[in-house]
């Protein structure tokens, strides 16, 4: 597992830990800098070592944030949960996906997997906090029911509704090319050019870039 620090947006840091094969996946951590708080989002496995980067902060964990429920998103949740005193949460919308989260990895890998063991949901497109600082819930369905986008200002974590130079698949159950596409389209719309895109594989990218790039696929 690798862990990137790519510094200061306005009150909060990010960084990021790409977890082991065969996920590579993107797990963040953002710190509200004026409170030292921390959250967690989409830990999809390593969970030692994610508990390591999180001591390494010296910042208090907070919450756990999942984009979606898929297993590379989730598979450290409930370790994290049970070591840090913490909850997960999630879209309402996502539930299904999430309670079905360990037959769809024993599909993929053979192996059962267990879930957030405190789970808890919000419905719609609520503000979340961090340190009492404002989070963006943003609903972008299309790659699950439930998947969301969060926006903490200067970057955007968009899980694997958009990536750099693509987009999440919909051919698992819940997904729906029609949907993921009004979602980009709209996330697209409320985000400035410069915003930061961190999404759930792969690289980041500006906001400016990824409009550019949607007009000539989209």
């Amino acid at each position: 597992m690798t862990h990137q620090q790519f510094g200061d947006f306005g009150d909060f840091s990010l960084s990021v830990l790409v977890t082991s094969p065969p996920w590579y996946e993107n797990c963040y951590l953002v710190v509200h800098k004026p409170t030292n708080t921390l959250a967690i989002i989409d830990p999809g496995g390593d969970g030692e070592r994610i508990l390591e980067a999180v001591a390494a902060t010296g910042a208090k964990a907070e919450v756990i944030w999942l984009t979606h429920g898929h297993p590379d998103h989730l598979g450290a949740a409930h370790q994290l949960e049970t070591a840090l005193g913490i909850p997960t949460r999630a879209h309402a919308d996502e539930s299904q996906v999430i309670s079905t989260s360990s037959d769809l990895n024993r599909t993929f890998t053979g192996q059962p997997q267990k879930g957030p063991g405190s789970l808890e949901t919000f419905a719609g497109e609520p503000t979340e906090s961090l340190g009492g600082a404002p989070v963006r819930v943003i609903h972008t369905p299309g790659h699950t029911p439930g998947g969301i986008c969060l926006d903490f200002g200067g970057f955007v974590l968009t899980g694997d509704t958009l990536f750099r130079n693509g987009v999440g698949r919909t051919d698992l159950p819940g997904g729906s090319e029609q949907q993921l596409w009004a979602s980009i389209n709209r996330l697209l719309g409320l985000l400035e050019d410069d915003v930061m895109l961190f999404s759930g594989h792969g690289p980041e990218w500006a906001t400016r870039e990824a409009r550019r790039w949607w007009r000539m696929v989209g």
